[in-house]
Formats: C-alpha cells, structure tokens, sequence
C-alpha cells in the first residue's frame, strides 16, 4: 500500500509539473507548434487523472487510455480543420470556447467512469453518480480555495522581498513557467490531499444544504422578472447587449440550485408546501428563457448569419434548453423530483452527442459558418463590399479556405468583377500580419489608424497629417516606441504640439522646433517633428493617470519638463536608435 501512494504521488506531482509547463509555453506563445497544443488532452486528462486516483489500478489505467484515446480523435480532427495550410500556427480565440465545450462534456461524464470503475458494472444507482459528481464540484472548488490562498500568500512574500531589495525572487515565482506548475501543483496536491480526508463529504453536503435554501428567493426573483417582462417589453433587455448571457446564467444558476435542493431525487428540502412550490416555478421559467435566447440569437443570425462565436452561443442554449425543458416539463408532470435523475442522465448523454457532432464534420461549427457565410453572399443578402473575406480565409481554417476557392470560381455571377477585387485583396494579405499580436494586445492596424485620427489635438485648429498617423499607427507595433496596448479608442489620448526641446542661447526663436506631446492613460511620449516621420525622443515619467489637459509650460533646463496644472514631470530621454 505505500509503494502504491508513493506512486501516486508521483504521477500526480509529475503530471501536474508537465500540464502547467505545456500551459506555460502555451500562454506565452505569439505563434509556431505550441499554439496547436492539444489544449483538451492538457487539462481534461490530468483533472481526470486526480478526480479518479482513487482507483488506483488497472481500470483506471485503461479508462484514462480511452478517454486519451478519445480526446485525441477529436484534436486531430479539429487540428486537421482549423490549420489547412502550412504556414505558421496562430491563436484563434475559438480555440478556448471548443476547450470549454469538451471539458464541461468530460466533467459531466467523469463520474459515470468513477462508478464504473469502482463497481465494474454500468448498472449503478443514480444516486450513486449523483453524489460522486458533487464530490468532485467540491474537489475542484477546495482546490480553487487552496490555490487562492496559496498566492495570496506568496504575493504577500513577494512584496517583503521587494523591501529587503530581494527582488528577483517575486521576478521567479510570477514567471509564467513557474507560476503555471506552481498552479497545477497546489491544486492536484490539493485534490490529492482531500480524498484521503472523509471530511469532504460533509463540508459538502453541508454547502448543498446552503444552496437549497438560496432556490426559494431565488425563484422568487425569477418569476417576478418573467412576469413583468410583458408590462416592460423585451427592449430594455436588448439594449443590454448581454441579454443572451444572462439569461444562461439564470439557467444554469436554477438548474445548479435545483439539484443541490433535491440531490438525487429523494430529499424533501422544503417542509412548507408554499415554500416548495415557489422553488417549483423557477423550473417553469426555464423554457421562457430558452425561448428568449434562442429568439435573441436569431435576430443576430438574419442580420448577420452564422459565425463560429454564434454557432458555440448555440450549443449552450440548446444544452440548458434541454436541462430547462425536462425539468419544467416533469414538475407539470408531477412527477417531480423522482424523475430528476432520468432527465439529468438523458440531458448528459444529448450533450456528449452535440459535442461528438461539434467535433465532427457533421456540425463542425467552422464549416456550417463557412457555407452559411457564402450562402449569404452567393444569395445577395450582403454585397461583396460589405463582405469579410478575411473572416472566412483566417478564422475557418480550411473550410473558410474551400469557400474562397468556390468563390473564385465565380467569375460570371452579377457582382463577379467586385468579387474578384475583393477576393484578390483578401488573398494578399500577410498570415503573419494579420494575426500579429492576435491574443488582443496589439489592434490592426486599420483600427490603429482610427484611434489616431479621432485623438484630440491641442492648439485647438491643429491637426495630424495623415503621413504622422501612418508612421505613429506602424510605432504602435514596436514595444520600445509606442506603449500603448491597452488603448482602445480616440478618447484616451490626445497630441499637443509644443516646443518642448531647448536649442540653445544662441538659437533664434524662429528656429526653434515643435515637438509632438502624446498623453495616453499612465504615460507620455515625446516625438521630434524635424522631418516628416515623427521620432521618439523622450517618454514623461510620473504621470499615474490620463491628466486633465489645462496649461501645458515648458520649464528648463535644456530637455525642459512640463506643468500640468501646477504639476511638475521629467521628460527622459530615449534611447538612441
């Protein structure tokens, strides 16, 4: 037996070190192979792993086979689709939402294997796949607990040894290589720890009798909202703009709240009868939501068709709409909750086939954007002008790239010499260049030049030439010169033109230059405006904030600082380049 814990202590600790060294390297990637790393084998094995340690064995060792086994068809699948060509791999903010997708397909599924293992039998009580689903909510909820406490702690450190003058050492625990092992090391060893303490069970069963109680007032709150949105109109709710979100929230918090009040189906939370019905009507509520979701979403689709971000915003309605419409329809039944267990096991096993199907060709959400996208150009609903070739060549992988191809060989159709214009357009543009920086650190450069020209400008009457945009939106992509990556509109910045550099005594006052002042939220930089690409000369140190623009003054010496409303800040001089 303690050869047995030795090796698993092992395999957790070594399992752990690796997922949070690939996630390291992943995280830190701009482009090339690790941005291809299988992300569902990374994360959904090991957690497998650590929830089912307990098993410790031979089943264990071949239903983490198979789940590898799984999980890998699915990669290269998707592998296959979404890289088509050659070329350097790239972040696709889609890859997080089809990570999602699987792991929460896994999570849900986990605790059917954990029984099957322990028992050897698929035949397993309800109740029993129940409680062993809890018990890893609460696994993965005390691990995030110990996790946080354990980088609160070393935060706290890392600001003594910045005291001490130690500061290297909070340099190394918050690099990515080490913060991510250090991550997934606390929480498989927290895992790890709290299966051999029985105690779990009973801080679990203690928060599930918390969460009952919180289903009364918060159906309360539900039926209320539904019953007033006809005096209020569906209106207020779009103009939110996450009305979709919300709404599945809702879902998924009542869904979350149900089962933690009746568990498997033979508890009896509430003895009031009022008191229970109240909790009941939130689950008729839940086919409302789904309805309104489903009807928000189509407004988006007939404006805007099918995207890959619309078709996942899909999944999780239909998956909550199925959850929702089983439990309302069992309340009126009143068969509730003796077939709770029923439609939480049916609910699970349509989830694992739409995310097979999602992983497949059959409703892989790249290729039905792709033909849905072309459909709507081929059919007239949007004109060539208005069409985004680039969506479809770099965000639909190899599907995108099939449409292009089609749409090339459509030389005769009404609009073909538009097409053609724009096909050829998108077709030329740089793969290293348009995803350069695509993990939202750096906009494109289109959108860079719009920030620039909409900036503020003092004196009032002057103006940026269109060649000093040009050559500022192209600093923007250079870390030393332009620091602004957090910037994302005209409002959080503005230019003043200002003799900032003295000359000299001897130099006359006519000759002297004008500098180009950018103020960005937290910093400022100095341009010399002596040709016609602006050169970075100096950055203003000091500022904590965007200031507030009254009287700028320059004050010597002969790199002069300025006075912003009284307040004095260095200009230091840049490297020379």
């Amino acid at each position: 037996m303690y050869g047995i814990e030795r090796k698993r202590y092992f395999w957790v600790s070594v399992s752990a070190l690796l997922q949070g060294l690939l996630l390291a390297e992943y995280a830190n990637a701009g482009s090339g192979l690790f941005l291809a790393l299988p992300l569902t084998l990374v994360v959904a094995l090991p957690f497998s792993f650590w929830f089912a340690q307990e098993h410790w064995g031979r089943r264990l060792r071949r239903f983490l086979a198979a789940l590898a086994g799984s999980l890998a068809v699915f990669y290269a699948y998707w592998l296959w689709s979404v890289f088509p060509t050659s070329a350097e791999f790239y972040y696709l903010p889609t890859q997080n939402m089809v990570l999602t997708r699987v792991c929460v397909a896994v999570f849900l599924f986990l605790p059917f294997f954990q029984c099957r293992i322990a028992s050897w039998s698929w035949r397993v009580p309800y109740s029993e796949v129940f409680f062993q689903f809890c018990r890893n909510v609460f696994l993965l909820f005390q691990a995030a607990i110990v996790t946080a406490v354990f980088w609160a702690l070393l935060f706290t450190a890392s600001l003594l040894f910045d005291i001490i003058g130690l500061d290297f050492i909070p340099q190394v625990l918050f690099n990515p290589y080490a913060a991510f092992p250090l991550t997934s090391l606390t929480v498989a060893l927290s895992i790890t720890l709290a299966l051999k303490r029985p105690g779990i069970d009973s801080l679990g069963r203690w928060i599930l009798a918390i969460l009952a109680w919180l289903l009364p007032p918060f159906s309360l709150l539900s039926v209320v909202f539904v019953a007033s949105l006809p005096f209020s109109g569906l209106r207020p709710l779009w103009d939110t703009g996450q009305a979709s979100s919300l709404m599945l929230l809702l879902q998924f918090a009542t869904i979350l709240l149900a089962n933690a009040a009746w568990l498997d189906g033979t508890r009896a939370p509430f003895p009031n009868r009022i008191v229970s019905g109240i909790a009941k009507l939130s689950l008729l509520c839940l086919p409302v939501y789904t309805a309104l979701c489903l009807y928000s979403l189509g407004i988006r689709i007939q404006q805007y068709g099918w995207s890959v971000d619309r078709i996942q915003a899909a999944f999780f309605v239909v998956v909550a709409g199925v959850w929702g419409i089983g439990y309302a329809g069992i309340v009126l039944s009143r068969q509730w909750p003796a077939m709770l267990g029923r439609v939480n096991v049916a609910a699970a096993l349509i989830l694992a086939v739409i995310t097979t199907a999602m992983n497949s060709p059959i409703l892989d959400p790249y290729r039905l954007s792709a033909d849905n996208q072309v459909e709507r150009l081929l059919e007239g609903q949007i004109h060539p002008e208005n069409f985004d070739f680039l969506y479809l060549r770099f965000n639909l992988g190899r599907y995108g790239n099939y449409a292009l191809a089609r749409l090339g060989e459509r030389g005769d159709a009404p609009e073909g010499k538009v097409l053609r214009e724009q096909l050829t357009t998108a077709l030329s543009v740089s793969v290293h260049d348009h995803w350069l920086n695509t993990r939202g650190i750096l906009l494109s450069e289109k959108r860079r030049r719009e920030i620039l020209a909409s900036a503020r400008v003092y004196p009032e009457g002057r103006f940026l030439p269109p060649q000093v945009v040009s050559d500022l939106a192209r600093q923007w992509t250079q870390d030393a010169s332009f620091p602004f990556f957090g910037v994302r509109s005209g409002s959080e910045l503005f230019f003043v033109f200002k003799r900032v550099v003295s000359q000299g005594d001897g130099q006359e006052e006519k000759d002297k230059k004008e500098e180009l002042l950018l103020f960005g939220p937290g910093s400022g930089l100095v341009f010399d405006m002596s040709s016609l690409e602006p050169r970075l000369v100096g950055t203003i140190h000091g500022l904590s904030a965007l200031p507030f623009l009254g009287n700028v003054e320059t004050v010597e010496p002969r790199f002069k600082d300025l006075l912003l409303n009284g307040e004095r800040y260095p200009i230091v001089p840049a490297n020379p380049r």
